[in-house]
């Protein structure tokens, strides 16, 4: 059985628009980063109960940018997902 970062690494190649309990988009000013001076998706894969990647949507590049690596779970998340 795969780890936490293993699931997440399969989870995010295989379908990084999935919405379940580990993985879903973030929201208001969240929900878009900037990069390359376009604006991308972002989204929150839930590795453990605090530890959170957040990562970008490439379509163009066909890449997953990731924007933000955390062990606790990010207190802008907490204010402005809900």
């Amino acid at each position: 059985m795969p780890g936490n970062c293993d699931r997440c690494w399969l989870d995010l190649t295989e379908d990084p628009r999935r919405v379940d309990d580990r993985q879903h988009p973030l929201s208001g000013s969240l929900g878009t980063v900037k990069h390359d001076n376009r604006n991308l998706e972002q989204w929150q894969y839930e590795v453990t109960s605090g530890g959170r990647i957040w990562y970008a949507i490439d379509e163009t590049e066909t890449t997953i940018w990731l924007t933000r690596v955390a062990a606790g779970h990010p207190k802008a998340s907490e204010r402005r997902n809900r």
